[in-house]
C-alpha cells in the first residue's frame, strides 16, 4: 500500500525522500536471510539515519514485508501461545532464551542450520502469520508490536519487558550498526539520538510504545518484566517466568538442578559464548548479536544535554504515570537528592504514583556512583556498607508482596 501525503506530513518525510518501490529486494519468509523479492514497501535511508521500509503509514526494517505485517495484526493465536512483547533492546532475546529451555526439552545447542532463535522463535511481523501457523504448540512468538496491534486472546499468555530509554537507545543504536540491513555501520551516535527521540524509527516511538502496554501490565494473562529486575535477580527472574508460564515450565523451576542450568545458561555471559544461536553469522558485520547486556552502559554515550533532553522527554511522557519512578537511579545523570518517591511497580493503576518515606541516604548514592563510575579510591566503604544494611527491612517489605510477581524489584532500588 502507497503511503498516503496525510501520514507523510504527520512523520515530516517528504514525498522525495520516498524512493519508487520497483525492484525492492526483501527476505525470504521461511528463512532469516535477506534473499527474496517483494515491490510494495517503501525503502528509503534519510542522511545519517539507517535504512527503513515505509508500511502503511509505519516505520519498519527495511526487510520487513508488508503482506507480513498485516497477517501478524491479524493472527489467530492459540492457547497455549506465549507471547514476548518489548520495545527493540529491552530484553527480547533474553527472555525467549529462557523461555525456550523453560518450554521445552529440545533447545540445545544449535547453531546455524536454520534453527536460530529468530526461526524456532519467530517475529511474527516479520515473519508473517504463516510461517507461526507451521509451529507446532506451544508457540513462543515474539512481537515489537504496540498493544493496538497485538493479537489478542484471554487464554494466550503474555510477557511484557522495558528496560529504562536511555540503555535501550544506546543498545538500539549499537544494533542498527551491527545489522547490515539497516546500511549504518558507521552511523552517528547524536544523528540516532534524535531519530530515537522522533516518530521516525523503525517499530515507533519508545514512549508511545510503552504508553500503549501501560494500562495492561496487571492483566491476569500478561507478565511484566523490568530488564534492570533480571539483571539484578536473574534466578528469581526465571522462577517469575516459569511460574507464569506454568504447566512443565512451572515443574522444572521446582527442580534446583533444572532451575541452577537455566540460570547459567542465560546469563550474558554465557549467552556471548553461543552467538550464532540467535541469529545468521552472516546478518551481522560483527560476529556478536550479544554485545553487552547489563544497566548503565548509556554514560559511556550520552552528553550532558543529551541525558537531560530524554530526561524532559520522560517527564513529558510518563510523568502522572506509574512508569514515573520505575529509573531514578538508572537515568541519573548527577547524584540527586532523594525526594521521597519509590518506584511504583504495585499500583494496581498505570496512571498514578504513590509517595513514601524513604531512608535512602546521599553518601550511599554518591558511592553507588563512584562504583559505577570505576572511583573506586572514592568509595567510603564502611559506610555503604553500614547504609545498606539499612535498606533490609525495606527490601523485605517489598518482597512480602510480592503476590503480583515482584519480589525481586526491591534489589534495584538501589
Amino acid at each position: 500500500m502507497a503511503p498516503t501525503s496525510n501520514r507523510n506530513r504527520e512523520l515530516r518525510i517528504k514525498d522525495a525522500e520516498l524512493p519508487s518501490t520497483a525492484a525492492q529486494h526483501q527476505p525470504n519468509s521461511a528463512s532469516c536471510s535477506t534473499e527474496a523479492h517483494q515491490a510494495a514497501a517503501l525503502i528509503f535511508q534519510r542522511e545519517g539515519h539507517p535504512k527503513q521500509a515505509y508500511i502503511d503509514g509505519e516505520i519498519w526494517p527495511p526487510i520487513f514485508k508488508p503482506e507480513f505485517v498485516r497477517s501478524a495484526k491479524a493472527l489467530v493465536p492459540r492457547d497455549s501461545d506465549v507471547f514476548v512483547c518489548t520495545y527493540p533492546k529491552c530484553g527480547t532475546t533474553w527472555i525467549q532464551h529462557i523461555c525456550s529451555q523453560l518450554m521445552t526439552d529440545n533447545y540445545g545447542p544449535q547453531v546455524g542450520h536454520g534453527k536460530e532463535l529468530c526461526v524456532t522463535s519467530p517475529m511474527i511481523e516479520r515473519m508473517g502469520a504463516k510461517f507461526a501457523d507451521n509451529l507446532a504448540c506451544p508457540r513462543l512468538l515474539k512481537t515489537h508490536f504496540a498493544w493496538n496491534n497485538i493479537p489478542k486472546s484471554s487464554s494466550a499468555k503474555y510477557i511484557f519487558a522495558v528496560r529504562n530509554p536511555k540503555d535501550c537507545l544506546t543498545s538500539y543504536f549499537f544494533h542498527n550498526r551491527n545489522f547490515k540491513i539497516y546500511d549504518y555501520e558507521n552511523g552517528d551516535f547524536s544523528a540516532f539520538f534524535e531519530l530515537f527521540l522522533s516518530e521516525k524509527i523503525a517499530f515507533g516511538n519508545y514512549f508511545e510504545h510503552l504508553l500503549s502496554w501501560l494500562p495492561h501490565i496487571h492483566d491476569a494473562n500478561v507478565l511484566f518484566l523490568r530488564y534492570e529486575d533480571m539483571c539484578a535477580d536473574l534466578r528469581q527472574a526465571v522462577r517469575q517466568i516459569g511460574e507464569f508460564l506454568g504447566g512443565e515450565a512451572a515443574k522444572r523451576i521446582q527442580n534446583e538442578t533444572i532451575l541452577s542450568r537455566i540460570v547459567e545458561n542465560s546469563t550474558i555471559g554465557s549467552m556471548k559464548k553461543d552467538q550464532w544461536r540467535w541469529f545468521p553469522e552472516n546478518n551481522l558485520h560483527q560476529n556478536s548479536f550479544i554485545r553487552k547486556g547489563g544497566s548503565g552502559d548509556w554514560r559511556n554515550h550520552f552528553t550532558r544535554e543529551q541525558s537531560d533532553r530524554l530526561d524532559a522527554e520522560f517527564r513529558k511522557h510518563l510523568g502522572g504515570t506509574v512508569a514515573a519512578n520505575w529509573w531514578k537511579e538508572e537515568l541519573t545523570w548527577d547524584e540527586v537528592e532523594d525526594s521521597g518517591i519509590e518506584a511504583d511497580l504495585l499500583s494496581s493503576s498505570p496512571f498514578s504514583t504513590e509517595k513514601a518515606s524513604s531512608s535512602a541516604s546521599s553518601s550511599r548514592r554518591s558511592s553507588l556512583e563512584n562504583c559505577r563510575r570505576d572511583s573506586i579510591e572514592l568509595v567510603d566503604f564502611s559506610n555503604l556498607k553500614a547504609s545498606l544494611q539499612n535498606c533490609i527491612p525495606l527490601r523485605e517489605r517489598f518482597s512480602s508482596q510480592s503476590s503480583s510477581g515482584y519480589s525481586s524489584l526491591s534489589s534495584s532500588l538501589y
